[in-house]
């Protein structure tokens, strides 16, 4: 019985985690380079609604060297912005 009942709450759990993980990667970029972010409210200036997502109007330029950007912030189209 105990064994049943640990079985159980580890397919839970694994499921959990793959509904998450799905929900957390719905917004991927595109193959032709265009950035993509989940919607909160409305989208940033350049970014147009495409669904449940955001998406650049822009491809995003390859970075030509590592970049960092201050505690809080990513990187978006060359610029630091504040993570949602």
């Amino acid at each position: 019985m105990i064994r049943f009942a640990l079985a159980t709450a580890l397919v839970a759990i694994a499921l959990g985690a793959a509904n998450d993980a799905l929900a957390s990667g719905s917004c991927r970029p595109t193959r032709d380079g265009k950035d993509r972010m989940d919607m909160s409210g409305g989208c940033p200036s350049g970014y147009v609604v495409r669904g449940a997502c955001c998406e650049s109007v822009r491809p995003i330029s390859q970075p030509t060297g590592a970049y960092t950007c201050p505690a809080g912030t990513m990187l978006r189209l060359g610029a630091c912005v504040p993570r949602q």
